[in-house]
């Protein structure tokens, strides 16, 4: 079986990549998403502790830009492939255009709120019974949350993110209709016991850390691409 590890309070990664750093929950919800605003951070912090260190560095010296862009703005339809598509190349256009850093760093934090909710089973439609609970359900779960290693495809993949896009987005809805096993559209009630051996805490798991992983991945894809033209705060300059 693949290793796992416990997201609370910290995780390690590969030489390759920074050194743990402890994950800071507990930040107030804003409003209403597949995922609360809160969950989208505790994603986001743990993807920056497996990116390639110059990366991390330069996320975290910008917290309050990544924490802005991650926790998402008040939009409540879910991002398609194309979305993710517009905002990768949205970063391209600003690295190319030597943009400041702490607005790079703001729109990284975007693209891995628009990640992690393409990955998110529940996120298919506008706010529904079932979108609420189930987002309920994950912020009453998250520190009980690990993130499982899987391999980094990025390192080596194409830069066009656009067939892994359209994977996570088929693989979300295949989710979404396990999911809906599980749940009285007309009573707006779980159906069974949503507790640690149910599937929808299974669906919850595996959405976490694959949203972790989708989102640390597309990260060191466009660190690839464009990760010259930024500046880092160990020195100054692009490294």
């Amino acid at each position: 079986m693949p290793s796992q590890r416990l997201i609370s309070p910290f995780i390690r990664g590969r030489s390759l990549y920074s050194g743990s750093r402890a994950l800071v929950l507990g930040l107030a919800s804003l409003g209403l998403m597949a995922w609360t605003p809160r969950f989208h951070e505790a994603q986001t912090k743990v993807a920056t502790q497996m990116i390639p260190a110059p990366m991390s560095a330069l996320l975290v010296a910008y917290p309050d830009a990544l924490r802005e862009g991650a926790r998402g703005v008040g939009n409540d339809q879910p991002p398609s492939a194309e979305d993710i598509e517009d905002q990768y190349s949205r970063i391209l256009a600003l690295s190319e255009a030597r943009k400041q850093p702490g607005e790079i760093v703001r729109e990284l934090g975007r693209l891995a709120h628009l990640v992690q909710e393409i990955t998110a089973p529940a996120s298919t439609r506008g706010v529904d019974p079932l979108r609420e609970s189930f987002e309920s359900f994950a912020d009453e779960r998250m520190k009980m949350l690990v993130v499982t290693r899987e391999p980094f495809w990025s390192l080596k993949a194409d830069l066009d993110p656009k067939s892994k896009l359209v994977e996570w987005a088929n693989l979300k809805y295949h989710r979404h209709g396990q999911l809906m096993e599980h749940f009285d559209f007309k009573t707006g009630r779980r159906l069974g016991q949503w507790d640690d051996l149910s599937i929808p805490y299974a669906l919850l798991q595996l959405s976490f850390s694959n949203g972790v992983q989708a989102t640390a991945n597309i990260w060191i894809l466009i660190y690839r691409a464009t990760g010259d033209l930024w500046s880092y705060p160990s020195s100054g300059s692009s490294k």
